[in-house]
């Protein structure tokens, strides 16, 4: 999976969320802490050890 196109389409508004599951979460984290909005992209915890991914514009830069 290209969690690096995923991040920018998030960024870019193409997509609204990211749902990772706890499988694939190491190597979101990897792409996650290298996008350079990455402190504007907000994790919820969700049931069975998945995380939910938003961009929010408004988070600190």
């Amino acid at each position: 999976m290209d969690f690096v196109k995923l991040l920018q389409d998030l960024v870019a508004g193409k997509v609204k969320q990211i749902e990772i599951n706890e499988d694939n979460f190491f190597a979101f984290n990897q792409a996650w802490l290298a996008c350079p909005q990455h402190k504007q992209i907000i994790g919820t915890a969700a049931h069975d050890g998945k995380v939910i991914y938003r961009f929010s514009e408004n988070e600190s830069k």
